[in-house]
């Protein structure tokens, strides 16, 4: 007795519509460089949009000389200082050690002659030394120019003019004092610059594979991800600190801040992708790559961005981890502001994220087995 095959045959493929088809592909060819232009801008935009404007700066100095300080400053570089007027020159160290300002000047008076002291923090920022050890050499050369405009004015000769200008150069300094030095083995101050693609990269990389290896258990997901930045971050801070002795500081405390921004970064990944799916993991990745980054002011200190542009940075992970790594690397820990409460709410979200879309398709599952 022989048995017919009762398998049915498998229904052919319906045709593609070609309208589809060719939607699809005027959607990509025009879509495509449209999110290259768009990566571009957020690159381009910020660095050609960055420079000197309105940093803060912290002065201590006798009335007159405050004035015309400023209006030296108004009138050498229009735009560049936010000025804040504090007590005294130890203020002026406590404002820029604390990190309140980029920089700070403290004149002082007595019989030998008029001294000026800028304090530098070559740590908050390459640029920032620099514009400042700049107007340190103009400010000296405008002291020994009053002196001799001065001389002038009273009709001296030749002779009596150069004997004015040596004695007001010895009467009149100005010192740099930097208080947050870089380290001799990294005198440029890269390395910062250079763990912007760790930590991003390690945040990004553990939740896109986390998502795709453990598909069906977001909390083994979200415990992989801690698991990770928290190794990462050891290795990051090592290789930084022990290996090249590149940041000083405490080791604990640069430790913590790579660990967190890691974290915050692959488990805001993971809720989203959770709960949007693929195209929640594509919005991360986006926000975290081609805005957090550049906004970070890894490089530079968020202060050099544009007006608001800095700012907004600084709510973002990449940026929030940032300013905490300077801290912890040239700073002893001090002028971390609220990038700890960032990272904290940043990775907060994610886990709230992760249990959201865990909710939702747990219930979803549950109504398909019932119909």
């Amino acid at each position: 007795m022989t048995t017919s095959d009762t398998t049915p045959a498998p229904a052919p493929a319906a045709p593609q519509d070609p309208r589809h088809s060719t939607r699809g592909l005027l959607l990509a060819t025009i879509g495509i460089p449209i999110v290259i232009i768009l990566m571009l801008l957020a690159f381009l935009a910020p660095s050609i949009s960055s420079g000197a404007k309105d940093l803060p700066l912290a002065l201590a100095a006798p009335e007159a000389a405050r004035e015309q300080l400023l209006t030296q400053l108004e009138t050498s570089a229009p735009g560049v200082f936010d000025v804040t007027v504090v007590e005294d020159a130890q203020a002026v160290t406590s404002a820029v050690e604390n990190r309140e300002t980029i920089g700070g000047i403290a004149i002082t008076a007595d019989e030998s002659g008029q001294q000026v002291e800028v304090v530098t923090a070559s740590g908050a920022g390459s640029p920032y030394a620099a514009l400042l050890t700049n107007l340190a050499t103009a400010l000296e050369a405008q002291l020994d120019a009053q002196a001799v405009t001065a001389a002038q004015a009273q009709g001296a000769d030749a002779a009596t003019l150069a004997q004015v200008q040596q004695e007001a150069s010895a009467s009149q300094t100005v010192t740099v004092t930097d208080v947050a030095p870089l380290t001799a083995e990294d005198p440029s101050g890269v390395a910062l610059s250079a763990v912007a693609l760790p930590l991003v990269f390690g945040g990004l990389a553990s939740g896109v594979v986390l998502s795709l290896v453990l598909r069906t258990s977001p909390w083994k997901r979200a415990l992989g991800a801690i698991g990770i930045a928290a190794l990462g971050g050891l290795c990051v801070a090592a290789v930084l600190q022990t290996w090249f002795g590149a940041v000083a500081g405490s080791f604990l405390l640069l430790w913590a801040g790579l660990s967190l921004g890691i974290a915050a970064i692959s488990l805001t990944l993971l809720g989203l992708q959770e709960l949007m799916g693929y195209a929640g993991l594509g919005l991360g990745v986006v926000t975290m790559l081609f805005v957090a980054n550049p906004l970070s002011g890894l490089a530079t200190g968020w202060q050099w961005l544009p007006s608001g542009w800095g700012v907004f940075g600084q709510l973002l992970p990449v940026g929030a981890a940032g300013t905490w790594l300077r801290s912890a690397a040239y700073f002893d820990g001090a002028g971390m502001g609220a990038s700890p409460w960032v990272l904290t709410a940043w990775i907060v979200c994610g886990l709230a994220l992760l249990a959201l879309g865990a909710y939702l398709n747990a219930r979803r599952s549950r109504g398909d087995r019932v119909s």
